[in-house]
């Protein structure tokens, strides 16, 4: 055989060796992939992700429900020895009071020659500060003479006559009612304010007097309330409450009302009278499923990567909410509320919430230096015994004050390390002790009102432990 016969032979072969070898590879190539493919089901079926838990969204209010503030009695003329109306012109009854900015005034006495006529300032009451100054001078304008309701007018049995006090028939018209919006022939309601001590006094002072033939005018003994919200004594156009203002209007009688605004549990807790003025910083609600809320613990101290301190001292709820979701990884919102609220405003959050899940919540009580308003430990049950959600306002009940041992206390809303006085965040001196407690007591400052206590910190309006009166808490399932 010729060389160049071999070379062509042997060349063949080679090519043929290669085509085989690539054969063998692709073939291994294949198997191998057949191979994977069969173990993919095993492998996805390891990978498989848990079945979502079931959800159920709530709807979370904390109601700002800081309203009666402090009530006087005035029944003594200016320089009378003794209480009693004031039938004589020219004659006043004088009333001190303390009060701080957001503070309205009411007040209501007799205009004694009625049935049930009794002079009080418009309904939602009088503004004591404008733009952070005290309101003083003449205030006459706003106070108009009003028809409780309650007595059909007729002269024979109008209070000023023997026996009328108790003599008159029910009105056809119950509702509370203007009879004049001018009273300023017939009494003159000033304002004053001592810088010094931060006390007002309100002079209610008889013009006309009982000898005028055209307007006689008698005032009585009375009652001053000072109150956040509108309304405090009486709403126009619905009837009387039945909680003592008709006592004043046809008798001249303050006792029952008052009595009704000061009332006290058996430990001495006011029952309606909320303990300070303050506003609601923006909030985080919460929901969790151990036995104990894992942001905060009553009676340790607060850990630093929670926000505890962030949100009781400065009202930041960004680092709570990051904490949680982040580093608990637990479901959470922030308030839609995204500036504090004031007294008859509302926190809200709309939170979706596994089955068997509690809710916690978190708001800073703003004139504080670091206290904040949450539930107990043991977190609120959103569901019953069955998995149904729940809904009420029960988690009132077991909502509280607690300071958060970060910071040294000032006096309620004069402290100028406080979150609206104080240069910028963090700025107090620190607290020697350190552990998460409840408020046990307030001195309030603000209106004079001296000691309040409450032993386990009760916050809630209606509370009959008594308390602070400060908030709302309602939870809505969807």
């Amino acid at each position: 055989m010729k060389k160049s016969q071999l070379k062509v032979l042997f060349g063949m072969m080679i090519a043929i060796m290669v085509l085989s070898s690539c054969d063998d590879e692709e073939q291994a190539v294949i198997e191998n992939e057949d191979s994977i493919t069969q173990k993919e089901p095993e492998t996805e079926a390891e990978a498989e992700p848990e079945p979502e838990l079931e959800l159920t969204t709530f709807n979370v209010t904390i109601t700002n429900v800081v309203n009666y503030l402090d009530a006087k009695v005035f029944n003594t003329p200016h320089n009378a020895s003794e209480p009693g109306p004031i039938p004589d012109a020219g004659c006043f009854y004088s009333i001190d009071f303390k009060a701080v900015p957001g503070t309205k005034l009411s007040f209501a006495t007799m205009s004694v020659v009625s049935n049930d006529w009794f002079f009080a300032p418009i309904a939602e009451g009088i503004s004591l500060f404008e733009d952070g100054y005290p309101v003083t001078g003449d205030v006459t304008s706003k106070v108009y003479l009003w028809d409780v309701g309650v007595e059909e007018e007729d002269p024979s049995t109008r209070t000023s006559e023997p026996g009328g006090a108790e003599a008159g028939d029910p009105d056809d018209d119950d509702t509370v009612r203007i009879v004049e919006t001018d009273v300023s022939s017939s009494i003159k309601v000033v304002l004053y304010y001592d810088e010094m001590t931060g006390y007002f006094t309100l002079k209610i002072k008889n013009i006309s007097g009982a000898d005028n033939d055209d307007n006689p005018i008698v005032i009585t003994p009375g009652i001053v309330v000072l109150h956040a919200q509108d309304n405090a004594l009486f709403t126009k156009g619905e009837a009387d409450r039945g909680l003592g203002l008709a006592k004043i209007a046809i008798q001249g009688n303050p006792g029952p009302l008052y009595e009704w605004f000061t009332a006290t549990c058996d430990t001495g807790a006011p029952l309606r009278l909320s303990s300070s003025f303050t506003v609601l910083a923006p909030g985080v609600a919460y929901a969790f499923d151990g036995e104990k809320d894992p942001v905060f613990e009553e009676g340790k101290a607060a850990d630093p990567a929670s926000g505890l301190e962030q949100i009781a001292e400065d009202g930041n709820n960004g680092i709570m909410f990051d904490y949680i979701t982040n580093d608990l990884m637990l479901p959470a919102v922030k308030s839609n509320e995204t500036m504090p609220i004031g007294p008859g405003g509302s926190l809200t959050f709309t939170i979706d919430v596994p089955v068997g899940y509690k809710l916690g919540y978190n708001t800073m009580f703003v004139f504080s230096n670091d206290w904040f308003i949450a539930h107990a430990n043991s977190g609120y049950d959103l569901f019953n015994g069955n998995g149904s959600p729940k809904s009420g306002i029960e988690a009132t009940e077991e909502t509280y004050l607690f300071d958060a041992g970060t910071e040294v206390d000032q006096p309620v809303g004069m402290g100028m390390d406080q979150a609206p006085f104080q240069s910028g965040p963090n700025t107090g001196a620190d607290d020697d002790d350190t552990l998460i407690r409840r408020v046990s007591e307030i001195d309030d400052v603000q209106f004079g009102k001296g000691q309040i206590s409450s032993a386990p910190g009760a916050v809630g309006y209606g509370d009959l432990r008594g308390g602070y009166n400060l908030v709302k808490v309602t939870v809505e399932a969807n």
